[in-house]
């Protein structure tokens, strides 16, 4: 039998931070860190998680909410913990040019890479490959649909024999289904409880998918005002600093 698996939400909520949610933000065994939102390191830090033991971090696509948490995470690998273990991120195509202007915009000269003890390793998300590998972790790139001016990626990470699936920023679509019919649980994202713009799921869209993967477990976040479950089976809405096992 499978042992089930942690995941820590460092935050649940959308880009406007709204009910007092953080930025959305989870932990897969201490492991994997999806999405470096602008709170993840006080948040990491609140929560007792081990900073050194995270090699691989996400990055779904490069909006504010999903990425601003970089430079101050690196400077904590740089800097203040010193990290030694080399570190892989994943992104979307241009992640290896796009994060260092993040950092040059912020000026923060202890980011230089001479100041590491550690290697950085970019992989870009490619939906056309059936396999992509970052350090000892293997994983499948969806392109889901968001917004027309960027690319957003949803992962199927494969560990501890569980394949856990997350959409990033997403209108349902049939990269969403993909991802979906790939994965053993789904964290996905719910903006709204109904209409609003088409660029992300509704809980209309959540109930949808539901009907399409009746058994898949769904845990929700990117939460706005007043979206939760909705009595939906097999589906949970994450709060933040929630521990769930799947």
């Amino acid at each position: 039998m499978t042992a089930s698996i942690p995941l820590l939400f460092l935050g649940t909520g959308n880009a406007f931070a709204q009910d007092g949610r953080y930025w959305g933000s989870f932990l897969i065994d201490g492991r994997v860190l999806m999405e470096p939102s602008p709170a993840v390191l006080p948040n990491l830090r609140k929560a007792g998680a081990d900073l050194a033991a995270i090699d691989i971090v996400f990055i779904s696509h490069f909006h504010a909410d999903h990425l601003f948490g970089w430079p101050f995470l690196l400077l904590e690998y740089l800097v203040g913990a010193r990290r030694q273990g080399d570190l892989w991120v994943v992104g979307p195509p241009g992640v290896a040019e796009r994060l260092p202007q993040l950092i040059a915009a912020g000026s923060y000269p202890q980011h230089s890479r001479e100041r590491g003890g550690f290697d950085l390793h970019y992989v870009e998300a490619d939906e056309r490959l059936p396999e992509q590998q970052a350090g000892s972790t293997r994983f499948r790139s969806f392109r889901v649909e968001h917004v027309p001016d960027l690319e957003c990626f949803g992962y199927v990470v494969e560990h501890g024999g569980r394949r856990i699936g997350y959409s990033g920023d997403t209108r349902l679509c049939d990269g969403l289904r993909k991802l979906a019919a790939a994965a053993d649980v789904l964290v996905l994202e719910c903006n709204q409880r109904h209409g609003g713009p088409p660029s992300h799921m509704t809980l209309d869209d959540v109930r949808t998918l539901r009907a399409e993967f009746p058994t898949l477990p769904f845990i929700l976040t990117h939460l706005g005002t007043g979206v939760g479950a909705a009595g939906l089976p097999h589906t949970h809405a994450a709060t933040d600093f929630e521990t769930r096992h799947v």
